[in-house]
């Protein structure tokens, strides 16, 4: 599962056997939705996502892509049912123009070219199942839940981004100005080493939702 911003897909009109659909174009392959959530109930659909989709045993073998739009999250699948309908596009309310292609973060040569990023986006791939990982670690007898580590976030975002370390720590930084995550006790800055972080969308979160 991809867990995606609606600006990094492309909306388009999908041509099934008797009807046309709206739906959405994500490296080369067509996706229709299957469900839609209030924005409201993220946490819902990334629970329904992964209950009814990930752990499947037939669903989970398609592609499947969860996307925050601009007024909920859906659901998309992976469906060779539909074709793209050359002969039209899609201007849907939920997704991006027909003009918006999908997204790439370009490489970064200064300081400044860091506020052409969109550091929610970036935070968002971070968080997903191909970002840093996250779980329940343990420091001197003591549990920190849904935690990632410092450097590992340094080497993702230098890959992710190609940045020198240096500008991958002073991007990792700005997102931590922005509240996107923080130090699990307040005490550092974004640093290059193996210190605790915590995005901001998962305090509060169960220990039993965690891997140790």
């Amino acid at each position: 599962m991809l867990f995606l911003d609606y600006t990094q897909v492309k909306s388009c009109k999908l041509q099934g056997k008797d009807n046309k659909i709206s739906g959405i174009i994500y490296n080369g392959k067509t996706f229709v939705r299957v469900k839609a959530f209030p924005k409201e109930e993220l946490e819902a659909a990334i629970k329904e996502c992964r209950e009814e989709y990930l752990d499947h045993e037939e669903r989970s073998k398609i592609a499947t892509l969860l996307i925050k739009e601009k007024n909920g999250v859906g659901i998309w699948m992976h469906n060779t049912n539909y074709k793209l309908d050359s002969t039209s596009t899609s201007d849907d309310e939920n997704h991006s123009s027909s003009e918006t292609q999908s997204v790439s973060i370009a490489p970064v040569k200064s300081q400044t070219d860091t506020n052409r990023i969109s550091l929610r986006q970036l935070a968002l791939e971070m968080r997903s199942e191909k970002g840093v990982e996250i779980k329940t670690r343990r420091y001197k007898l003591k549990l920190y839940q849904h935690c990632f580590l410092g450097n590992e976030a340094v080497d993702w975002i230098a890959q992710r981004a190609k940045l020198s370390r240096p500008n991958a720590i002073k991007l990792g930084q700005h997102m931590m100005d922005k509240g996107l995550f923080h130090h699990v006790l307040d005490e550092h800055q974004f640093k290059d080493e193996a210190l605790f972080y915590r995005f901001k969308d998962d305090e509060g979160k169960s220990i039993w939702n965690s891997s140790i």
